[in-house]
């Protein structure tokens, strides 16, 4: 079958040809190149800013005010010290490298707490990138071009990775030559805002025209495992969830119980849903206002028993949770109140039942580390190793990318894509919602 030629494949040839393009001069020009970075970013925060302002007196959003607050006082920061040049890349540089190693640790601590062994592994990835920090701002005042190098090194590499998978998707002539497992992403937020973007590019074209097909099967294979990638155009619904159905049932994986919520959302206790995926899918479309992208598997006889014996696995682990809404007679005034708590809401329109875990790695949510994605991206390595587990940073959108490339490739089991969205009602289940 010859897989067609949509704007998304089209945007990663132009984006793998900047990368290159920016990647080389960074290393013939490093400190041509570090003043234009700088310039660059000055003008991005900058935009970002009046774009944040906007929306927030457009929406009347408080927190979208802040968001413009804190970018503009980025922005200032960064035309006050861009003629510092290279001293400010090493700089910026050495600070992710430290900011990665502490989520890291804290990833590890998480799991060497729950007699897990890949908590080493983790601090063992976290001392690496304490080492690059360290050689990052031991280099300030100094000779830096090397951190501009390194800087276009990795932009070159992505881009040469970019176009490799283009030409050897478009040629058909086969699968990749290496597995996917060693996959390297993107720059986290552009991966984590991906769906998003091209929510956007689809929207800008109407979402029905031939270039977004929202029903496509590769090769007429069955599909027997559904993954879906959550998305929306502002908020938390930009960086997405990722939810998994198996046999009309969705699980999903988060941070549903409000009261023992810390740190801003970011911790919290995990909690697993199961829910009937018709109804779940026109629920998140209807009242979420969310677009679901939908990838369909053909898993062998093997792997589907490898799968109901972790979903098995699971069942020993967990325990009943039962959201705010269910447990007692509630006024008028405490419903209207509890339905700001999605958990509450999913329950009330779509019965989900709730869990808890009793130990385990999964206890314990984490946006940084132990989320949505990490969460169904390790059932899907146990069905199947090829499939990317992402370590560090890790995000629904990192898996968009990844089963959007796994389509195009005629050799894998990614055999089916679609989308689901309340504009466009036929892509929507003839189910109650």
């Amino acid at each position: 079958m010859k897989l067609k030629s949509y704007p998304r494949q089209q945007i990663e040839w132009i984006v793998s040809i900047f990368f290159i393009g920016i990647g080389l001069m960074c290393l013939c020009f490093p400190v041509l190149s570090a003043d234009g970075l700088m310039i660059t970013v000055s003008v991005f925060c900058t935009l970002s800013a009046l774009l944040l302002f906007y929306q927030a007196i457009h929406h009347r959003s408080l927190m979208e005010g802040l968001k413009g607050i804190g970018t503009a006082i980025l922005a200032a920061f960064f035309w006050s010290y861009r003629l510092m040049g290279l001293d400010m890349v090493a700089t910026l540089y050495g600070l992710y490298m430290f900011i990665t190693a502490g989520i890291l640790i804290i990833q590890g601590g998480m799991d060497l707490y729950e007699k897990s062994k890949a908590g080493w592994y983790f601090l063992l990835l976290a001392l690496g990138d304490i080492v690059l920090g360290a050689v990052a701002f031991s280099s300030i005042h100094k000779d830096q071009r090397f951190i501009q190098m390194l800087i276009g090194a990795y932009l070159v590499y992505q881009g040469i990775q970019m176009l490799v998978e283009q030409w050897a998707f478009s040629s058909h002539s086969g699968s990749r030559s290496w597995s996917f497992r060693h996959w390297s992403s993107l720059p986290v937020y552009i991966v984590a805002v991906g769906p998003s973007i091209l929510l956007r590019l689809a929207q800008r074209n109407h979402m029905d025209r031939e270039s977004f097909p929202y029903d496509e099967s590769k090769n007429g294979k069955p599909v027997n495992l559904r993954v879906f990638i959550h998305t929306g155009l502002s908020g938390d619904h930009q960086f997405g969830h990722m939810t998994f159905s198996y046999k009309g049932i969705m699980y999903s994986y988060g941070n549903y119980d409000v009261s023992e919520e810390k740190l801003f959302r970011t911790f919290g206790p995990g909690i697993f849903f199961t829910v009937p995926m018709e109804i779940y899918v026109n629920n998140c479309c209807l009242y979420e206002e969310s677009t679901l992208f939908e990838f369909g598997l053909n898993l062998s006889p093997s792997q589907e028993e490898n799968l109901q014996r972790q979903l098995e696995a699971i069942d020993q682990q967990i325990y009943r949770w039962y959201a705010p809404i269910s447990r007692e007679p509630l006024s008028h005034e405490e419903f209207k109140r509890l339905e700001k708590d999605y958990a509450c809401r999913l329950f009330w329109r779509t019965g989900s039942k709730f869990y808890k875990f009793r130990h385990g790695i999964w206890k314990t949510y984490w946006v940084l580390g132990n989320n949505c994605s990490l969460f169904a991206s390790s059932i899907l390595h146990k069905l199947d190793e090829n499939y990317v587990l992402p370590r560090g940073i890790n995000t629904p959108g990192e898996y968009f990318e990844f089963f959007s490339q796994a389509y195009q490739d005629p050799n894998s089991n990614v055999v089916y894509r679609s989308w689901h969205t309340a504009r466009l009602p036929h892509t929507l289940y003839d189910a109650a919602a």
